[in-house]
């Protein structure tokens, strides 16, 4: 019964994250609006604009030590992928030989190879979120994965044959087959619960939803554990029948379980705010979570004798608490000594409002900067699922979010000064949300322009009434070289107000790019110009 309770315990978390997840980021959507139209007192000025310096110089061969990004993403990429299967592969080797001892099957090589190579293959979204990698080719490199798991099980089987003194048959190419369908029996709960959680929509706040309810729900799981051991016994019986009830159980422990949730939320958000991890290493934690529970509940499901539990809740618990310093350290030792690009700051405008065009946009060309350098934007509803990060999401939590705004000189100072430069321990930079009302959100963004080294400004939808838009288009012109702005346009950007919203020769010196909706090749090379802004 007690691998049943446990799936049950999982699968209602996963509903309750379903249902939860997507309300607190719309409840976070409407308290950013709502602090954005909550301006109040003088309007921040706008700097004056400096005088422009000489256009730089291109720079000398012999001085061009460190590597071209484009050339350095590539082998970057390489690495992270390296490193992700190297901190999944001991923890996975302990639960697939934890499930073939209990399983009564001999722990051979090909065996070995064959569970934990199942569960390795999960390093593959975890890299796609370290890379910023597109979610269909991820599922071309994860077929890859398990039909190259495949080749080396085969292989494997026809060595291990050999090694004993037996001619290797054709029979063992069947073994190919084998790998894909105990894919899909071992994989098919994990993908399942990590594709609702791991959704673009969600993955802000769905990773630390899905956290809290899981320490929480364990109170009506324990509680019912309780009453049910309470009225085993005559005094407790008594007890619980007369007197208390029965969900006695589930009051004695749901305070306990909620201020535990709660302090774990508070952990991570500090453990964030203190860089010791990355979104994207939350994300792989919690994946892998997924993977270690699953398994785990199956194995109790089928091998219910009490010291099987015992042994299977201890190893499964070891493997989880293994993945995060074994990834932490594989990404530190990825990035090793190999030099980098300087990093370069991207300031990321829009079109307020276009929620579909601004997430793309975010999640094909900010999110692959992150590997370059920090992205700076002002924040409104259309992109908050894609920033809301751990500390946002407690302030939004504990009824802090005003604090999480630019309200004064002051706040945006201090913003600046507090602006985080430097790498994430998996190597990615983060995003520098800034918060605006009414009345701060020019003098930031021009702030934000002016500390700029590349400027990708969306203009799909740019219309008569964008007079926020025209006057982001003017501080370009004036405080920037051309050569640093790309703009994306499409059927719908009027050109003709474009052409008069910026002055002719500044607007015709920077790069205009055309993105239809779903072109990935149009906003690849608006990536690639990016590259080249920047220079």
């Amino acid at each position: 019964m007690l691998g049943g309770q446990l799936a049950f315990h999982l699968l209602n978390v996963l509903l309750l994250t379903l249902v939860v997840a997507p309300i607190v980021l719309w409840r976070y959507r409407r308290a950013v609006l709502a602090g954005m139209q909550g301006g109040s007192g003088a309007v921040l000025p706008v700097p004056p604009v400096k005088a422009r310096g000489p256009e730089p110089a291109a720079p000398a061969a012999p001085t061009q030590a460190l590597p071209q990004p484009a050339a350095w993403e590539r082998r970057h990429r390489r690495r992270v992928f390296v490193a992700v299967l190297a901190a999944i592969a001991v923890p996975a080797l302990l639960m697939a030989a934890l499930a073939l001892r209990l399983s009564g099957y001999a722990l051979t090589p090909t065996f070995l190879l064959l569970k934990a190579g199942i569960a390795c293959s999960i390093a593959v979204p975890i890299f796609a979120v370290l890379t910023a990698t597109s979610f269909w080719r991820a599922v071309r490199i994860w077929l890859v994965a398990l039909a190259a798991l495949g080749v080396a099980v085969i292989l494997m089987s026809m060595l291990q044959r050999l090694a004993r003194g037996a001619t290797p048959g054709l029979d063992q190419l069947m073994n190919f087959v084998v790998v894909f369908r105990l894919a899909a029996l071992d994989l098919w709960l994990p993908i399942l619960l990590g594709v609702a959680i791991g959704a673009k929509r969600v993955r802000g706040v769905a990773p630390l939803v899905f956290s809290g309810l899981l320490v929480f729900g364990l109170a009506p799981f324990l509680g019912a554990q309780l009453t049910q051991w309470l009225t085993s016994t005559e005094v407790g019986a008594t007890w619980v029948l007369t007197a208390a009830g029965l969900e006695t159980g589930f009051f004695l422990i749901a305070l306990p379980a909620g201020l535990l949730a709660w302090w774990r939320l508070k952990r991570l958000a500090r453990d964030f705010e203190a860089k010791r991890f990355s979104e994207a290493q939350l994300l792989a934690r919690t994946w892998w979570l997924l993977m270690v529970t699953s398994q785990a509940v199956q194995l109790i499901s089928l091998h219910p004798a009490p010291a099987s539990v015992v042994t299977t809740l201890a190893l499964s618990t070891f493997a989880y608490l293994l993945f995060p310093p074994s990834l932490a350290l594989a990404l530190r030792l990825a990035r090793g000594t190999v030099a980098r690009p300087a990093a370069r700051t991207l300031l990321l405008l829009r079109v307020f409002g276009n929620t579909a065009h601004t997430e793309s946009l975010f999640d094909r060309v900010a999110s692959r900067w992150q590997l370059i350098g920090p992205v700076t934007m002002i924040v409104a509803p259309d992109v908050a699922a894609r920033t809301v990060d751990p500390g946002d999401f407690l302030r939004f939590a504990s009824g802090r979010m005003a604090a999480a705004f630019v309200n004064s000189q002051a706040d945006l100072e201090q913003r600046l000064a507090a602006f985080d430069s430097q790498p994430d321990p998996d190597g990615r930079f983060r995003v520098g949300e800034f918060c605006c009302r009414d009345t701060t959100w020019q003098a930031t963004v021009v702030a934000l322009i002016d500390r700029a080294d590349a400027v990708l400004m969306d203009l799909r939808g740019f219309a008569a009434g964008r007079l926020g838009c025209a006057f982001e288009l003017h501080q370009l012109a004036a405080r920037l070289r051309p050569a640093q702005v790309v703009l994306i346009v499409d059927a719908s950007t009027d050109r003709a107000l474009l052409g008069r919203a910026a002055p002719a020769p500044t607007a015709g010196a920077m790069t205009i790019v055309e993105v239809e909706r779903g072109n990935a090749g149009q906003i690849d090379a608006s990536f690639a110009a990016l590259l080249n802004a920047s220079r």
